[in-house]
């Protein structure tokens, strides 16, 4: 199984939280990735913050052990198509929320979130949460 992970997982990661450290030395590079989206997150943290040069280094070092899932055709299409059932049913989501659960739609794969009730409505997204194991 392919796993995606979600910015607030790797933050968990670059703090050294512990369950989700042993749950990645269990698997692979080749079953781990994230999106182009949670990279980009991940880069406007830095620039954000105090630490500019490390953290952007930490980013860096991290994205280089991992995929990077880009947007696709195929995503944007399940964004739309997404995007337009929640607006039907009064939802809303964040559109890079959005973006990122397309993209892992797209490359069937599982997103590894924290935050799994924020993504539950998106119908066919598997999550898992390993800040909770």
């Amino acid at each position: 199984m392919k796993y995606v992970l979600d910015t607030d997982i790797w933050i968990y990661f670059f703090k050294n939280h512990q369950k989700i450290i042993d749950k990645m030395s269990t698997l692979t590079a080749n079953d781990l990735s994230t999106t182009i989206f949670n990279k980009t997150e991940l880069l406007f943290g830095a620039f954000k913050s105090a630490k500019i040069e490390q953290n952007l280094k930490t980013v860096g070092d991290a994205m280089k052990n991992i995929r990077v899932l880009d947007y696709s055709d195929e995503a944007s299409h399940i964004f739309a198509q997404q995007k337009a059932k929640l607006h039907t049913q009064g939802n809303t989501l964040d559109d890079m929320d959005l973006l990122i659960a397309s993209v892992t739609l797209a490359n069937h794969s599982t997103l590894v979130t924290n935050n799994t009730k924020h993504f539950e409505r998106i119908r066919g997204l598997k999550l898992e949460n390993w800040a909770k194991l």
